[in-house]
């Protein structure tokens, strides 16, 4: 027979683990970090993502009471950033900065990924959204609305072009999105950087693209290039003037570029809620939204009982994206 003493001691014991355990997740929280955490970038140095990260890690530091730092990790679409989060230890200290293309896009453009972004990463907060513009050259292709966009596109298929970042990219398959869903046919041209791009774009080699509020508004502003579009649900406060993708007859388009911050899914729950609530109070602050305004992105808040549902949304209209593109990559 089992000793009554032994029992009581036993159940006991559990009963004090039981209740402790809420101070101990508790005390993680409070007690983290207690070291640097790093940041991966999945871009080179420079570019909009690391220059929205390295803002808001400079007040993420102070916040946190440690010197978080950036690691850059750029090529192949974002995985070779994402392979390197999802092989670090789950312990809190490596955080993934992560868009559409980690996200959603990889997982139907490549055949094969080591990793999985819904099973590998938790969501943590977005760091910030940029919209994107719909650019044409004047004279390539003269026109000043989507609507005439269209017609003329209608007039002349396969005869405008449009540039992109490459086969999957976010500016190829939002133009891809575009030409399905208006029945139209354009001709891809895919570079490999942003500087030939935006050249024969302006040389009038290439009619049209889609890129990023940094890149476009001084073009636009200095008479280079003309926007049509944005690829937002609203008006962007940096170009109020240019109408929307979605309030130009296309609903579906909601394509901004946007950052935010991922981990490994089995990081304790206490660390993720902490970070969670660090990147909640840095996107409420004003210096940060000013600071971000200079770089031509806005704060962006997704609560996170909506994180699944957003994310998910996301996903299906990449993958759908891709499809509609007919690109792949091994």
């Amino acid at each position: 027979m089992r000793n009554r003493h032994s029992f009581d001691f036993s159940r006991r014991m559990l009963l004090g683990a039981t209740l402790s355990a809420p101070f101990v997740r508790g005390a993680v929280a409070q007690t983290y970090p207690t070291r640097s955490p790093r940041i991966i970038v999945p871009f080179p140095a420079g570019g909009p993502a690391d220059t929205l990260t390295r803002i808001a890690v400079e007040r993420l530091s102070v916040q946190l009471g440690q010197q978080v730092v950036v690691e850059n990790r750029g090529g192949a679409g974002g995985n070779i950033a994402a392979d390197a989060a999802a092989r670090a230890e789950a312990d809190g200290y490596t955080m993934l900065v992560a868009g559409q293309a980690i996200v959603a896009i990889n997982k139907a453009l490549y055949k094969k990924l080591s990793y999985d972004p819904p099973t590998d990463f938790t969501f943590v907060g977005m760091l910030g959204v940029s919209p994107n513009l719909l650019l044409v050259n004047p004279n390539a292709v003269p026109v000043h609305s989507v609507a005439e966009l269209i017609a003329l596109a209608k007039k002349k298929p396969g005869e405008i072009s449009y540039a992109s970042n490459g086969p999957g990219s976010l500016t190829h398959l939002t133009a891809a999105i575009l030409a399905k869903v208006a029945g139209i046919e354009l001709l891809h041209v895919p570079y490999q950087g942003a500087a030939p791009l935006m050249t024969d774009l302006m040389t009038g080699r290439i009619g049209m693209t889609f890129t990023g509020a940094s890149t476009a508004l001084p073009l636009v502003q200095s008479g280079q290039l003309r926007a049509v579009a944005v690829t937002t649900a609203q008006r962007s406060q940096f170009s109020p003037d240019i109408p929307t993708l979605m309030e130009s007859g296309f609903p579906t388009l909601n394509a901004p570029t946007w950052f935010g911050v991922m981990m490994r899914t089995a990081t304790p729950a206490p660390i993720v809620a902490r970070l969670r609530s660090e990147i909640a109070a840095l996107t409420g602050r004003e210096d940060y939204a000013n600071a971000l305004k200079k770089s031509f992105f806005e704060v962006m808040r997704v609560p996170p009982e909506d994180t699944d549902a957003y994310l998910a949304k996301e996903r299906e209209l990449w993958i759908e994206a891709v499809k509609v593109a007919g690109v792949a990559i091994e």
